[in-house]
C-alpha cells in the first residue's frame, strides 16, 4: 500500500500538477498627483497631494512622504484586506509674502514590505505683495437733552448717503438716558463725499409712559468727506429734538 501512495505522488508531481506557491504580499505600484501644476498670488498657500499605492494581496504598508526641501517625515501605515489600490493624502503649505519656488516636488517613499519610490510631483509656486485696502469709518453719539429718559427705547434710523453712491441706514435704540451711539465701516465705506442725517423709526417708543414726538435733530444733517489722508469721520454727533404730546396721537 504504501509503496502504491509513493508511486501516485511521483506521477503527480511527474504530470506538472504541483500546487502552485503562494506570491509574497508587496507594492506594485505608486504615484503622486498634486492639486495644482503651479501657482501664482498671495502667500502663504497650500499644495494638496494624492498618493495611489497598490498591493497584489492582504498586508500592511509602510510607507512615507518625501519633500524636495529634504524633509522626510514619519513612517505611516496602510492596511490592505485583499488586493487593490488605495490612497493617501497630503498636504504643503509654502510661502512668505514674497518668494519664488521652482521645480518643488513630493515624493511617496514605500518603506516595506519592499522598497519603492513614487515620481515627483512638481510644481511652481510664484508669490506676489498682499494689497490691503484701507479701512474707512464713519461714527458718532446721539444726545436727547436732560429729560432723555423719557424717550427711552424709542429707536432712530441713521442714514448715511454716498453723493453719487448707495445709501446705508444704522437703527439705534436709545438708552435709559436717551443716548446711542452707531457706526459706519466695512468695504462698501470708501474715499469720496458723503451726508449724515436722522429719522424716527415710527411706533417704537413704549405707548403707555409718554407719547414722544420727533421733531429733527441738530444739526439737521452733517456732510463729510473720507479719502486716503482722511480715513475715520469720528465725533459726527447729532441732538435728538424732541418734546411730549399730550392728547394727541403717537408722532414718533
Amino acid at each position: 500500500m504504501r509503496g502504491k501512495i509513493i508511486s501516485s505522488l511521483i506521477l503527480f508531481v511527474a504530470a506538472g500538477l504541483a500546487l502552485p506557491a503562494i506570491e509574497s504580499f508587496k507594492v506594485t505600484g505608486v504615484w503622486v498627483e498634486v492639486s495644482e501644476r503651479e501657482f501664482t498670488g498671495t502667500c502663504p498657500h497650500i499644495f494638496t497631494f494624492t498618493g495611489h499605492i497598490t498591493a497584489n494581496r492582504e498586508g500592511t504598508v509602510c510607507y512615507r512622504w518625501v519633500r524636495s526641501d529634504g524633509i522626510a517625515f514619519a513612517d505611516h501605515f496602510l492596511t490592505f484586506a485583499a488586493a487593490g489600490s488605495k490612497t493617501v493624502p497630503f498636504t504643503w503649505e509654502l510661502g512668505g509674502v514674497m518668494g519664488t519656488f521652482d521645480d518643488c516636488w513630493v515624493k511617496l517613499e514605500i518603506r516595506s514590505p519592499n522598497a519603492r519610490t513614487s515620481n515627483p510631483a512638481l510644481f511652481d509656486l510664484k508669490c506676489i505683495p498682499r494689497v490691503v485696502l484701507p479701512s474707512y469709518s464713519i461714527s458718532g453719539t446721539l444726545e436727547s437733552g436732560p429729560e432723555g429718559s423719557k424717550i427711552q427705547e424709542c429707536q432712530v434710523r441713521v442714514v448715511l448717503r454716498r453723493i453719487g453712491g448707495a445709501t446705508l441706514t444704522k437703527a439705534v435704540e436709545l438708552d435709559a438716558a436717551g443716548r446711542g451711539s452707531y457706526t459706519f465701516s466695512g468695504p462698501i465705506i470708501g474715499s469720496g463725499s458723503y451726508r449724515l442725517t436722522v429719522e424716527k423709526i415710527p411706533d417704537t417708543c413704549d405707548p403707555d409712559r409718554y407719547n414722544p414726538c420727533f421733531n429733527g435733530t441738530e444739526p439737521a444733517s452733517r456732510s463729510l468727506e473720507l479719502s486716503p489722508t482722511n480715513l475715520h469721520a469720528i465725533d459726527q454727533n447729532f441732538t435728538i429734538l424732541w418734546d411730549l404730546g399730550w392728547n394727541m396721537d403717537r408722532c414718533w
